[in-house]
């Protein structure tokens, strides 16, 4: 069994023994969390550039990891690629497919798998990406991360809501807070909102966080809220 975690604690086990220890020093790390995040052939040029590493201390760094992470094979020359046994998992891979099938059922309405999906790339998305690296192509993931947290949380809390138990109408709501923080100019999250805090019976709350976003989307951009939040309100209206 070989699985590597990305978010949180930096995570390499190899057959049942945690070897992440061993890799050498930070480079090492960054090495194997660049393939496992690539998932396909990096070219080697591109490799060294993310390492900021010669093309003898790449050579010589790629042998040193080989060594470690056997059976798990590193193949290739000009273009590099890990390559997991059978069964093998990346969190990060783990969550952006579990992302794909959460969408995929929410586009069928099939809202119990939707929520399974969502809620297993929340359980990885909610953690840091690779916390304690500061390469700069680890900022850029950390903010396609930040977008799949985002998308999850939107189909967590639409599924929620079409659930519409009174614990799921609370994950609603905590879910749409979220969104509200992390992206406060982007209606969908304040849609959410309204719609789980009319749910739970509180129309009041609701049309504030409306005219809190109309008086926000005035200030910031000179716009009113658009065609779907006004659907909304006017739906929380009635």
């Amino acid at each position: 069994m070989v699985r590597i975690q990305l978010h949180g604690r930096f995570v390499v086990v190899v057959e049942d023994r945690s070897v992440e220890h061993l890799l050498p020093g930070r480079r090492g790390r960054a090495l194997v969390a660049y393939l496992a995040c690539r998932r396909a052939a990096v070219d080697r040029c591109e490799l060294a550039e993310a390492l900021c590493s010669s093309g003898a201390g790449l050579t010589a760094l790629l042998s040193k990891v080989r060594a470690v992470l056997a059976p798990v094979e590193i193949v290739g020359r000009q273009s590099v690629q890990l390559v997991l046994p059978e069964g093998g998992l990346v969190d990060a891979a783990v969550a952006a497919e579990a992302a794909h099938r959460a969408d995929a059922a929410a586009a069928r309405r099939d809202w119990p798998e939707a929520w399974t999906h969502a809620l297993s790339t929340l359980f990885v998305t909610q953690r840091p990406f690779l916390p304690d690296l500061r390469e700069p192509w680890v900022g850029e993931h950390r903010e396609e991360v930040g977008r799949l947290h985002r998308r999850a949380l939107t189909t967590y809390a639409e599924a929620c809501l079409a659930l519409a138990t009174p614990t799921e109408l609370a994950s609603a709501e905590r879910s749409a807070r979220e969104l509200v923080r992390a992206a406060p100019l982007d209606e969908k999250g304040h849609r959410l909102l309204m719609r789980a805090l009319a749910a739970r019976g509180d129309r009041a709350e609701a049309l504030r966080v409306y005219e809190r976003l109309r008086r926000m989307l005035l200030d910031e951009l000179g716009v009113g809220p658009g065609p779907e939040t006004r659907a909304v309100h006017e739906e929380i209206l009635r």
